[in-house]
């Protein structure tokens, strides 16, 4: 039976307000704790205890108080990452969002930051990447773009 969730703070977009580009990964939308809880929670078959994820992360090598495990559930929670349920005592946590869900959505942020405070460079600069990284896939960008504006009603290019 799938928990009843507790509503969360944040049903659409979860809280990542800060991109941190000294870190790598999920580190950079989340806080290095807060990357391997989540980490811990989509790898477990079921909801989790504060208990158990201080358990995972104590076999992988990575020890934490209690309370500052229970302290980033709970920051999760309030950023709409995780959904929870009181049983008994304690809460159980799952993910809100899948990983894909996540990094779809940490991508979408930070892209729609970066076009709306430097749009040319930044659209300049995908283009430069895709064409110095993957030469193969300036194509298919090409039609992504031509089939976006035979939808808008737009001029296709070709």
């Amino acid at each position: 039976m799938k928990p009843t969730p507790e509503m969360t703070p944040n049903n659409e977009e979860p809280d990542l307000s800060v991109f941190k580009l000294d870190k790598s990964g999920l580190e950079q939308a989340l806080g290095t704790l807060e990357a391997q809880v989540m980490e811990v929670i989509w790898d477990a078959s079921e909801p989790v205890a504060v208990e158990d994820v201080r358990s995972a992360l104590e076999v992988q090598g990575k020890e934490s108080a209690y309370t500052t495990i229970m302290t980033t559930m709970s920051r999760l929670f309030d950023k709409g990452l995780l959904e929870r349920e009181q049983r008994g005592r304690a809460y159980f946590y799952w993910p809100a969002l899948s990983r894909s869900e996540l990094y779809r959505s940490v991508t979408r942020r930070v892209i729609d930051g970066l076009l709306a405070s430097f749009t040319e460079p930044a659209i300049s600069y995908f283009v430069e990447a895709v064409r110095d990284g993957h030469p193969e896939q300036l194509d298919q960008l090409a039609e992504i773009i031509d089939e976006h504006r035979r939808r808008r009603g737009g001029p296709a290019e070709g």
